[in-house]
Formats: C-alpha cells, structure tokens, sequence
C-alpha cells in the first residue's frame, strides 16, 4: 500500500482516512494533513 501524497510504502498500522468509501494510509502526519486539506489532488478527480 502506498501513501497517495508522497508515493511512500505504508504499513496496516499506519494512520488512515476513509475517503468516497476508500481507505486511504499515510507515511506521516504532514502527508494526512495535506490529504485532508485537498483529497481531490490526490486521488484524482476532478476539481
């Protein structure tokens, strides 16, 4: 599994957020705060 803002190999344990239904992991806390702020820029919808 791969953080979806900065492409890094992530764990199960790692923190998450459910995003339209998908969970989505995260490397470190900026990275889920950026996420959060923006999640279109990363799971690539349109805006």
């Amino acid at each position: 599994m791969k953080d979806p803002v900065c492409g890094s190999e992530v764990s199960e344990k790692s923190e998450s957020i459910t995003y339209n239904n998908k969970e989505y992991r995260f490397c470190c806390a900026s990275c889920k705060w950026a996420f959060e702020k923006n999640p279109k820029q990363f799971v690539g919808e349109e805006k």
